[in-house]
């Protein structure tokens, strides 16, 4: 048995991790701030309060087989805890992201990215920084150096691509599915051509699960879970599994740049000229964890949001701006 502890445990691949842990013979321990789904897990201990604040020394007095921090955004406090725990914790699984790669040593690779690639810069004003989506890419970056600066810290890293599936709070992915269930036609960017490796949440939840218990060692990974789609691949099969057919209209890159769509923001998953790809060889290698298929990933995904009664998206363009584009495309 383990003693686990849990910064966050309660939203998305957190909630999920924990769903799995608490039927296993191990000690859970969650810490967060109460905010996200309040109430669930009442079978394990709670600790309520905020890592940014004094709350986190309420840690300090237990001694811990495994931390797993899926709400570390902060260099100083990732420097503050991992101060406070050493010699009282054995392992810290750290869930980065994607965006610490560099995005420009990433166009010039143009190809996909293994972890032996730069990651981003951390100056100290973007270290400061207090909004978490600010400058994320770097302070995570950072966090993942200041980690793995520490000899006596066992360290596993994770580096997620976009996570999609249950409890998905960010709808990103929704953002297409939505369109491909319930809209009779919708616009497309550069014919969908832009290719993505993105990370399916349940089979995520079941890789942080293993990194518990494997052999001590000091790794990064990247967390992708399936072969390279592109954006227009996806979204067929979607209409496929869905039995729709809408019409998917192509919106050129310079016609949305004339209308100021911003890329990513405005259209999910979306950047012009250039393809989002993660090399998961190393994740593969090391860990006996069976991935889903994409097209299984995308079927369970389809089957949550069913369950949810198809809501609109709070992410991306609303219905009326993007009518009001596709009024303007061109014959």
């Amino acid at each position: 048995m383990k003693n686990i502890l849990i910064l966050g445990g309660t939203g998305f691949v957190g909630r999920l991790l924990t769903e799995s842990l608490i039927k296993t013979d191990d000690k859970v321990t969650l810490f967060n701030r109460g905010k996200t789904n309040p109430g669930i897990f009442p079978e394990v201990n709670h600790i309520k309060g905020d890592r940014n604040t004094d709350d986190i020394l309420k840690i300090v007095n237990t001694d811990w087989d495994t931390l797993v921090d899926f709400t570390g955004y902060f260099p100083d406090n990732i420097e503050m805890i991992a101060e406070l725990l050493e010699g009282k914790v054995g392992r810290y699984i750290f869930i980065s992201t994607g965006n610490a790669y560099s995005f420009e040593q990433m166009e010039k690779l143009n190809a996909p990215v293994d972890e032996s690639v730069e990651t981003e810069k951390c100056t100290p004003e973007q270290r400061l920084d207090k909004n978490p989506m600010n400058y994320y890419g770097n302070k995570k970056a950072e966090c993942e150096r200041i980690l793995l600066s520490l000899d006596w810290l066992d360290t596993i890293i994770f580096r997620p691509s976009l996570i999609y599936g249950r409890y998905d709070p960010t709808d990103r992915f929704y953002y297409w599915l939505y369109r491909a269930k319930k809209q009779d036609n919708f616009l497309m960017p550069d014919r969908g051509k832009s290719l993505f490796t993105n990370t399916f949440s349940e089979d995520f939840a079941k890789i942080i699960q293993e990194s518990i218990t494997l052999e001590k060692h000091r790794k990064i990974y990247n967390a992708s879970t399936h072969e390279p789609v592109s954006l227009r691949e996806f979204v067929l099969k979607a209409c496929d599994l869905l039995n729709t057919s809408p019409e998917i209209l192509n919106a050129p890159a310079e016609f949305l740049e004339k209308y100021e769509v911003i890329q990513w923001q405005d259209i999910a998953m979306w950047i012009s000229d250039f393809d989002m790809l993660f090399d998961n060889s190393r994740l593969k290698e090391d860990f006996d964890t069976k991935f889903h298929t994409f097209d299984e990933s995308l079927e369970m995904t389809i089957e949550y949001y069913s369950a949810l009664g198809w809501k609109l998206p709070r992410y991306g363009l609303s219905p009326d701006k993007e009518n009001e584009l596709i009024w303007k495309l061109p014959n």
